[in-house]
């Protein structure tokens, strides 16, 4: 069971390096109109300008690598927990989620993005519960070796 909690982090942190990537070239795709028209119809009636709708899928993409650096530093930090036990590594992942899904999921619904918001909660328990269950790895102390001074 441990090794499906660790595998099933470590695939939550390689999509989102991989969809952090993929977002950074990807919103100026026509794929991503319903998703844009969604967050537009969220703050207005009117069509936005040509200008306004390529600045908003600009900020957008850029925020595709933060999502991608995300995932690598989540990995990498899953691995440490996993391999060394590290107490202080769960207690930092759990507060930056906190961080992240608290203020996320509040602008979200102040601005009437409740997708984000649901998004968001299953994200969140997407990856709190398998971490609040993940073990490090029990590895035997290593013999004492005597000294040779």
């Amino acid at each position: 069971m441990q090794n499906l909690l660790y595998r099933w982090l470590l695939a939550v942190g390689l999509s989102h390096v991989v969809l952090g990537v993929v977002l950074a070239f990807a919103v100026h795709l026509p794929i991503t109109q319903p998703y844009f028209g969604y967050l537009h119809a969220s703050v207005a009636a009117m069509p936005p300008s040509v200008e306004f709708q390529r600045l908003l899928r600009t900020l957008v993409g850029l925020f595709g690598p933060t999502v991608a650096s995300w995932g690598v530093l989540f990995c990498v930090l899953v691995m440490l927990y996993r391999r060394h036990g590290h107490r202080q590594i769960k207690p930092a992942i759990f507060f930056a989620l906190l961080i992240w899904c608290a203020l996320d999921s509040a602008l979200s619904s102040h601005f009437g993005l409740l997708l984000h918001a649901y998004l968001n909660a299953v994200a969140l328990l997407s990856i709190a519960l398998p971490l609040a269950f993940l073990r490090p790895v029990e590895t035997s102390p290593e013999p004492a070796t005597p000294s040779t001074h």
